[in-house]
């Protein structure tokens, strides 16, 4: 069983099914409203930005991992231009997020998805274990 003191504070109809899903929604919520409109540059720093979501991700509770990629293509189109940037928008990012919340491990995921375009947040997987 998950410690949890937040717990009580939720419905007691809230199943652990529930509340890993509603978990996996917050961490999904919180890239998109933290991190796009970040400004890029240079091609390094994409592997450093996505670090740095994945480690923001799992500090989070119930997390038990996550993987970001970041697909924003080339950014050498003007390299002496001190105005040629771009920013991460949300399109750019495909997240895996896994939550546990007691028995149940939720995989969360959020990419573009070109035939829909549009970026789609949804459930790729659920266990009960």
């Amino acid at each position: 069983m998950t410690s949890d003191p937040a717990a009580k504070y939720f419905s007691g109809k809230t199943t652990s099914r529930d509340r890993a899903v509603f978990e996996a929604g917050i961490a999904i919520g919180m890239i998109v409203h933290q991190f796009t409109g970040i400004p890029v540059k240079r091609l390094e720093d994409i592997e450093l930005i996505g670090k740095v979501i994945e480690n923001a991700v799992k500090a989070q509770p119930f997390k038990e991992d996550a993987k970001i990629e970041i697909r924003i293509g080339d950014l050498s189109s003007s390299p002496g231009n001190p105005y040629s940037y771009t920013t991460l928008k949300t399109r750019h990012i495909d997240a895996r997020i896994v939550v546990r919340y007691n028995n149940v491990r939720v995989v969360a995921r959020l990419r573009y998805i070109p035939e829909l375009d549009f970026n789609l947040a949804y459930i790729e997987d659920i266990e009960e274990l």
